[in-house]
């Protein structure tokens, strides 16, 4: 769970995790290659300001979430108790 964010994701939960990312469709390569993530990246621009729940994988210091769907997108009241709770 995070808050988009100058169309980056920011990570909220879980809290080992918080860091800003990006998202791209395709599974983990082999090697990290930067052009082949960036030209599978999901269009974060309609969630801008928004909290949203995404699934995925994160290996340690790549920058992406790996296979990223985004599966739940809050409204304006619930992403202002999310910044509440977690951005202090």
């Amino acid at each position: 769970m995070g808050i988009v964010e100058n169309g980056r994701f920011s990570i909220l939960m879980p809290r080992e995790h918080c860091c800003t990312v990006r998202l791209t469709q395709i599974v983990k390569p082999v090697t990290a290659a930067e052009e082949l993530a960036a030209s599978h990246e999901i269009d974060l621009s309609q969630y801008e300001g928004c909290a949203i729940m995404v699934t995925g994988e994160l290996p340690a210091g790549k920058g992406w979430i790996f296979e990223a769907k985004v599966i739940d997108c809050a409204g304006p009241i619930l992403t202002e108790v999310v910044r509440s709770l977690f951005c202090k």
